[in-house]
């Protein structure tokens, strides 16, 4: 781990992108604390209200007026400003089983400080979008471990025992891989009841959104297993009577556990993003639990919405940027642990060395006239 982190180093983007998942992560854990309000805190007469925090002396919180309640347009108030705290006194709630009432911010006098804005119901963007990534940000790798305990468990014995036991986990595989993968998904949810609660819509997406994503990884290990099977610690594991199901997790699956890692980096994205859609859709986490598909769900329902109100979109945008993040952290995942990566510093610190030498200016010396 020591020699990623340096590698990583190397990397800026990638390295920007670990720092960035890490911090909202961090976000995720904490989401009561950093949240000044709860996911349904509504503000009645702050509909559509736009970010009020200034920098002034200070943090502070604009104080603003409604002066168009059809357009819900608002004017900021000269002067009138709420002084924002950090660790204020807000909303009780329970952090760790802990009883909490203490917020990353907010202000003294109860005003509502409003970071990103505010929703059609007047509740506070910004706190909506940190309780969404506690399942936006969680589905995707419950998902993603799910899949891929089921890819090692089929694709390792179609690898190893080969035969009969091989066509038909490959031929489940490739039913499941026929079907383009969002359909399947729409498929499965639909059929299921819409009257299911919010914890129960979380689970069952995650298990629709797990089966309908190992096939995929399946079939990349059944071709590594049966590969590494036939090497000289395999086959001196069988002739002591080791147990097959040892031999694979034990002696088998440490041999791919780099590729193992990728592919667990570059897949989470690609559930949030479906779980994204189907909350989208209206198929996925509805109220009062919510996630980033849901806020995109009810805030961008038309095109005025975002041309009067632009700060709707900001769901939209975290979750592209944490897309991207992924991909860049996967990326570097690959190439690092790819045999031939380390050519890449070597040849970057060749050229290096070759500017050096062809800056420094060459020392000559005379001996009974010649040069030397």
């Amino acid at each position: 781990m020591k020699e990623f982190f340096k590698y990583l180093r190397t990397r800026p983007l990638a390295f920007i992108s670990f720092i960035l998942l890490c911090i909202l992560y961090l976000i995720m854990i904490f989401a009561p604390f950093v949240a000044p309000y709860s996911a349904q805190t509504s503000f009645a007469d702050k509909t559509y209200h736009p970010a009020n925090v200034r920098f002034d002396g200070g943090i502070k919180a604009q104080e603003c007026r409604v002066i168009n309640s059809v357009e819900w347009k608002y004017a900021r108030v000269k002067g009138l400003y709420h002084k924002v705290n950090f660790f204020a006194k807000g909303e009780p709630y329970k952090l760790f089983g802990f009883n909490c009432d203490r917020h990353l911010f907010g202000t003294t006098d109860k005003y509502p400080v409003f970071l990103l804005g505010a929703d059609s119901l007047g509740r506070d963007l910004f706190s909506r979008i940190v309780y969404g990534s506690r399942i936006s940000l969680t589905i995707g790798f419950i998902a993603t471990a799910i899949s891929l305990v089921l890819a090692i468990l089929f694709g390792g014995l179609a690898g190893y025992c080969g035969g009969t036991t091989d066509w038909i986990i490959m031929r489940i595989c490739e039913f499941f891989m026929l079907i383009p993968g969002l359909y399947m998904i729409l498929f499965l949810r639909s059929i299921l009841s819409s009257s299911m609660d919010s914890g129960q819509s979380y689970m069952v997406i995650t298990v629709i959104l797990a089966l309908v994503g190992w096939p995929g990884s399946a079939r990349t290990i059944r071709g590594l297993v049966h590969s590494i099977k036939r090497e000289e610690f395999i086959l001196n594991a069988q002739l002591e009577g080791i147990p097959s199901i040892v031999i694979i997790f034990g002696h088998i699956i440490p041999q791919i556990s780099s590729l193992l890692i990728v592919s667990t980096a570059l897949s989470v994205p690609g559930f949030i993003m479906s779980e994204t859609t189907l909350s989208y859709l209206g198929l996925g986490i509805s109220d009062p639990a919510v996630s980033w598909g849901s806020l995109i769900n009810r805030d961008i329902s038309t095109l005025n919405n975002l041309l009067h109100y632009p700060w709707l979109l900001y769901p939209a945008l975290l979750l592209l940027i944490v897309t991207l993040a992924f991909n860049f952290t996967g990326d570097v995942l690959r190439d690092y642990f790819d045999p031939y990566h380390t050519m890449f510093p070597q040849f970057r610190l060749f050229k290096r060395k070759i500017k050096t030498s062809a800056k420094t200016p060459t020392k000559l010396s005379t001996k009974d006239g010649e040069l030397i």
